[in-house]
């Protein structure tokens, strides 16, 4: 598999972001449930193919991915603190920085996509991007 250079420092955000994604307890979750909302879901499998090329990646995408990880540090901290009201807020903000990420970095990931190579993780990324989220309870 060919190296990438990465050439612009951002992007680096999206090498290091699917991993907070899925490991991150602030992550936006359907109510009640605690699974990952269809949003983290989907933004999830944008990541996994903006990670085969992160030059592709657009500075809105990348300023997308950094405002939601300072929003998920927030909330993290505020769930460390007992009876702390802006929770549900924090928890609300996080929820519109999911789907801002999505907007934003959804038509990297489809040139992405489109232009695809030899490269079989992103012709699986590709393939799961293209799969509907699972429908919540």
């Amino acid at each position: 598999m060919p190296s990438v250079t990465i050439t612009h420092p951002g992007r680096l955000a999206i090498l290091f972001l699917s991993g907070i994604l899925a490991a991150s307890p602030a992550i936006a979750q359907d109510d009640e449930e605690g699974a990952p909302s269809s949003t983290t879901v989907e933004l999830q499998k944008l990541v996994a193919v903006l990670q085969s090329d992160p030059n592709a990646t657009s500075q809105p995408c990348v300023d997308a991915l950094t405002e939601l990880h300072k929003t998920q540090d927030t909330l993290e901290a505020e769930q460390k603190r007992t009876n702390d009201p802006d929770v549900g807020v924090a928890r609300d903000v996080l929820e519109t920085d999911f789907e801002t990420a999505v907007q934003s970095c959804s038509p990297d990931a489809t040139a992405l996509c489109e232009k695809n190579g030899n490269d079989p993780k992103l012709t699986r990324a590709c393939m799961a991007l293209d799969q509907p989220a699972a429908p919540s309870k």
